[in-house]
C-alpha cells in the first residue's frame, strides 16, 4: 500500500459551517429543526447507538452532514487534547473522523486502507452495497456512523432516521 490518502473530504465551502449558516445555503427551516434536534441528543464523542441516516436531497443532506461532522470533530478534538500530555496513550487512543463520498470510500477500502473501519466517527455521503457492509461492521464494533441517502435504507432502519425533506 502506498501513501495513505486523506480521509476528510469536506467541500471547502462547508468546512466551517455551523447550524446558523444553513439558512444562507437554502436549507429549509424544517430540515434545520430536525438537525437541531439530532445535535441536541448527540454526544460529542458518539457511539454506534448514536448513528443516523440523513434522508433528503444532496443540497440539504451534505451541508447538514458537514455540521454534524464539525460538532463531532470538536468533541473528538477535546477528547484528544485531554490526553495530549500522555503521548503513548494519545497514540493508542486518539479519535479521528472520516468524511468521504461513497465512491471515494469504496476506493479507499479497495486499496486495503482499513482506517474507515476503525476510526471513531464516519461520515459517508451516499450508500452503496460496500458502504452498507462497512456500516454494519462499524456498528458491530460500536463505532458511530452518519450517512446520507435520498431514500430510506431498510438495512439501517434501526438507526436514527432524520428526515430532511421538509
Amino acid at each position: 500500500m502506498g501513501p495513505l490518502m486523506k480521509l476528510v473530504h469536506i467541500p471547502s465551502h462547508l468546512l466551517h459551517l455551523e447550524l446558523d449558516g444553513l439558512r444562507q445555503l437554502g436549507v429549509p427551516e424544517p430540515a434545520q429543526a430536525a438537525l437541531r434536534e439530532l445535535l441536541a441528543d448527540l454526544p460529542l464523542v458518539p457511539r454506534a447507538s448514536d448513528s443516523a441516516v440523513l434522508q433528503g436531497g444532496t443540497d440539504v443532506t451534505l451541508p447538514c452532514l458537514a455540521v454534524i461532522a464539525r460538532h463531532v470533530g470538536q468533541g473528538l478534538r477535546d477528547h484528544n487534547l485531554a490526553m495530549a500530555a500522555d503521548r503513548d496513550r494519545l497514540r493508542e487512543e486518539r479519535h479521528k473522523l472520516v468524511f468521504l463520498d461513497a465512491e471515494t470510500l469504496e476506493n479507499v477500502l479497495a486499496s486495503g486502507d482499513e482506517r474507515p473501519i476503525r476510526e471513531a466517527a464516519l461520515f459517508a455521503m451516499g450508500t452503496t452495497p460496500r458502504v452498507l457492509a462497512l456500516l454494519k461492521e462499524r456498528h458491530t464494533a460500536e463505532l458511530a456512523s452518519f450517512v446520507t441517502s435520498t431514500t430510506p435504507v431498510p438495512s439501517l432502519a434501526h438507526w436514527r432516521q432524520v428526515n430532511l425533506t421538509g
